[in-house]
């Protein structure tokens, strides 16, 4: 083999490989910029879920339930499920039921997935007592004082 049809090969070589490494810098960049815009999209989409949040506790304050849960319900989805926004959501239902007798049953649901994800949280298990003894559901009333006393009897024994 003479010696240009090596440096030929070589420089094929070279070419390609360089091909591939100046494609793979450039995609490589895109994924950096794409992870930057990520970041700052996270970023005004948490701050919008804040705003929100900020709106529907002004309506809840002026008694609009159902205009400050549907303000929590957006900031639920721009933040991505925050249980503190659900609680939220609870507490406002809470509130209108016992205002209104409107929404008992969704203060409900969203209070059992709390409980079902905290079970030894004992202000929301309260919070549900208080709403079952409004609706007067006896069998409710009696699963939150029981669940309520195993929590109790587990934080006693914590110490």
């Amino acid at each position: 083999m003479d010696k240009s049809r090596i440096i030929k090969s070589m420089v094929t070589i070279m070419s390609i490989f360089g091909l591939f490494f100046t494609v793979y810098l450039i995609l490589k960049n895109e994924h950096n910029d794409q992870q930057i815009y990520s970041e700052k999209e996270a970023i005004y989409l948490q701050s919008d879920a804040i705003l929100a949040m900020e709106k529907a506790e002004l309506l809840i304050q002026e008694n609009k339930y159902d205009e400050g849960i549907a303000q929590y319900k957006v900031a639920l989805a721009m933040s991505g499920g925050n249980d503190q926004i659900r609680q939220e959501i609870a507490r406002a239902y809470r509130k209108q039921c016992i205002l209104s007798d409107e929404n008992c049953e969704d203060a409900l649901l969203v209070y059992n997935f709390l409980i079902s994800t905290y079970p030894e949280d004992e202000e929301l298990i309260l919070e549900r007592l208080e709403l079952h003894e409004y609706i007067g559901d006896s069998a409710g009333m009696e699963q939150d004082q029981d669940l309520l006393k195993k929590v109790r009897i587990g934080s006693l024994l914590d110490y």
